[in-house]
């Protein structure tokens, strides 16, 4: 059932995803800054006009704004725990990620793909974002690593966040990822002591699922065009989820 107060608040998250004041946003639509606060508040809603402009101007689809939208759920199959540490086999649907992609076959070697993925600006990865289509919610900051347990010339490296459509601005970057098995592992304490630390950050967390984990408990990695994601949940990096594409050992 719809909710007129959640409504406002999906309004105001999504305003300040994009950093506009109420009265930034209130001009770029063309009504009061009173009317702004009013939606957010829960008091009222805006006309079919202006809801299309709000989506327009915040970058989410009307469907998302009105929590409308049926998005298909990761679902957890299978939770297993290494001492305190909870690991998750998760099924995800195919999911489309677009951003910032930077590919390996485009630089003459390693050292010079590697310097372009560091080099890449947080201004020139936040002016990809800012031009997305449809971006599923919640938004997380994705690091999106492509290939990277194969030959370095099939490595890619993208900067994303989860998009509904394929259909993006011609220099946005798109991948399509198909729906596969994943380990999932978030980095809390009792998880960054398996790799012995007191916070560890998402990537250290790939190395110890495929050395340690996988071979333990029957998984290798996918060969369906699945990759490996950190996902952030804080706008700082600090925390979030390592994602792992696998498949189970059956032979």
């Amino acid at each position: 059932m719809f909710n007129q107060v959640d409504f406002g608040k999906r309004v105001k998250s999504f305003r300040n995803r994009n950093n506009y004041s109420q009265k930034e946003l209130a001009l770029r639509i063309g009504v009061s800054e009173q009317a702004v606060s009013k939606w957010e508040n829960g008091e009222c809603l805006p006309d079919v006009y202006n809801l299309k402009l709000l989506s327009q101007i915040l970058r989410v689809s009307v469907d998302s704004l009105l929590d409308t939208e049926i998005q298909k759920p990761e679902k957890v199959i299978e939770t297993i725990t290494i001492g305190e540490a909870h690991f998750e086999i998760v099924e995800k649907p195919e999911t489309i990620f677009a951003g910032r992609i930077i590919y390996a076959k485009d630089f003459p070697d390693a050292d010079r793909f590697n310097y372009a993925v560091d080099s890449l600006s947080e201004d020139d990865k936040q002016e990809a974002f800012d031009k997305l289509k449809e971006t599923v919610l919640p938004i997380y900051d994705i690091n999106l690593s492509v290939n990277f347990w194969l030959d370095e010339k099939q490595r890619a490296y993208g900067f994303v966040r989860q998009v509904m459509t394929e259909d993006q601005p011609d220099d946005v970057d798109v991948y399509k990822m198909p729906s596969s098995l994943f380990i999932r592992a978030y980095t809390d304490r009792k998880t960054s002591l398996l790799v012995s630390k007191e916070q560890c950050e998402i990537w250290e967390l790939f190395s110890y699922i495929r050395e340690y984990f996988m071979p333990a408990h029957g998984f290798r990695m996918a060969g369906n065009g699945a990759q490996e994601l950190e996902v952030f949940d804080t706008s700082e990096h600090k925390t979030g989820y390592a994602y792992m594409p696998i498949e189970r050992i059956t032979d």
